[in-house]
């Protein structure tokens, strides 16, 4: 069931950004090389957008961005890479933005984008339906790989996970590996579900939002990404600092840059040097440091398999999503 509260504060948030996005004037374009946001919430954008392009003869690079941080952080932080690269290959990039996991997935499976950053869940998915492939894999702190985080306030009482037993729980997508997942495979493992262990659970659409949604007190717990856990702590540490981490999965294989299988080996390899070539870019170098990524690399599926266990494991114990 998800919380009155939070559906408001959802509603509010979401219009808000609508009219900023608007107002400042996102989907039109000053420079052929110049990137485009198209945001999720409003279908117009998307025309608006469409109708920008039309004068230019530049090739455009479509990339979209699963929400594992919120759209306005991603816009900040993603938008001079995507940008950059785009300048590199020559071509005008095309941000796109969706609300859920699984929009981004549609997005690349229909080829309405070239390239796609996704979490770990939905590249299974991903893989298993359409064939995704793994461009590149990002580095940080010298690891490819990641964790779910359950965390609380540092005020609660609760120590353990099974300490949330009857309490509000935050989830950020149904498709996250992280976000949801993990949990649910945690009470899977221990014979139940989220609507047997938990009081009420609702969807954030992003982990800065589960972290914000435990810090405002409208969760008791959340499952969120190791590295956007990290993020915030070090760029809201007012906020970050308000909470706790009470359990730590083992490592997954890292969120990676995907393409469509049928995009052309041409494509796919000048977006591959590229991405590899970043650390070694003077200009890019500073947008790294912003998104703490230290480089990127090639990556393997069977970084993956770990999910692939998990979901098997939940199949067959007849759990539903969140």
């Amino acid at each position: 069931m998800i919380g009155r509260n939070w559906r408001k504060i959802a509603a509010i948030g979401t219009a808000a950004a609508v009219m900023a996005i608007l107002a400042i004037g996102l989907t039109f374009v000053m420079e052929e090389t110049e990137a485009v946001f198209v945001d999720e919430t409003e279908v117009i954008s998307e025309t608006c957008c469409q109708d920008a392009q039309s004068g230019y003869s530049t090739p455009t690079l479509r990339v979209a961005i699963a929400a594992m941080i919120s759209p306005e952080t991603t816009k900040q932080y993603y938008g001079d890479l995507m940008r950059h690269i785009g300048k590199r290959l020559g071509r005008r990039t095309v941000f796109l933005q969706r609300k859920t996991y699984a929009e981004v997935n549609q997005l690349l499976e229909a080829k309405e984008v070239d390239v796609a950053f996704v979490c770990a869940g939905p590249y299974v998915e991903g893989r298993e339906k359409f064939g995704m492939e793994i461009l590149a894999v990002p580095v940080v702190g010298g690891k490819r790989f990641y964790r779910s985080l359950v965390i609380v306030r540092e005020d609660s009482d609760i120590k353990t996970f099974e300490d949330l037993k009857g309490k509000r729980f935050a989830f950020t997508d149904p498709d996250s590996n992280t976000g949801s997942l993990v949990p649910r495979f945690l009470l899977a493992e221990r014979g139940s579900t989220p609507e047997e262990f938990f009081a009420e659970t609702f969807f954030t659409n992003s982990h800065d939002n589960s972290i914000k949604a435990v810090g405002d007190g409208l969760a008791d717990g959340a499952a969120v990404h190791s590295l956007v856990w990290e993020f915030m702590k070090a760029t809201k540490p007012e906020l970050a600092g308000q909470m706790r981490v009470v359990y730590s999965s083992p490592p997954y294989g890292i969120p990676p840059v995907v393409v469509h299988p049928n995009l052309g080996n041409d494509v796919k390899s000048e977006l591959r040097n590229v991405f590899k070539g970043l650390h070694d870019d003077t200009d890019a170098t500073p947008l790294l440091q912003e998104l703490r990524i230290e480089r990127f690399e090639g990556g393997m599926d069977g970084a993956y398999d770990k999910v692939r266990e998990m979901r098997d494991w939940i199949a067959r114990t007849g759990d539903t999503r969140g």
